[in-house]
């Protein structure tokens, strides 16, 4: 899979970057049968204006499809997760496993 990690408004880590593929990892599981060059996601990730809270959006393409999601939470960790667990729900209902 293809990924892009880019943030609106902070300083992207190495550290951020190995969070966000190691939490989408989870994605690709359910992609396993789509060809790798037709797999590209990108993942935005920013501080929201209220104290602590963080915004990440992602945008799925995966064979034509586009799967997107953005989800704000205290912590990136948590709305990386939350972010993912959509992206998911959204694949299951699509292929109504």
């Amino acid at each position: 899979m293809k990924y892009q990690i880019t943030s609106d408004n902070i300083q992207i880590s190495q550290s951020m970057k190995e969070l966000a593929t190691q939490k989408f990892e989870k994605v690709d599981k359910f992609l396993s049968y789509i060809d790798e060059g037709s797999k590209h996601v990108r993942i935005v990730m920013s501080s929201a204006a209220e104290e602590g809270k963080f915004i990440v959006k992602i945008l799925l393409n995966a064979n034509g499809k586009e799967y997107f999601t953005d989800e704000t939470e205290y912590g990136l960790d948590l709305a990386m997760s939350k972010a993912v667990d959509e992206i998911i729900k959204m694949i299951k209902k699509d292929k109504k496993y």
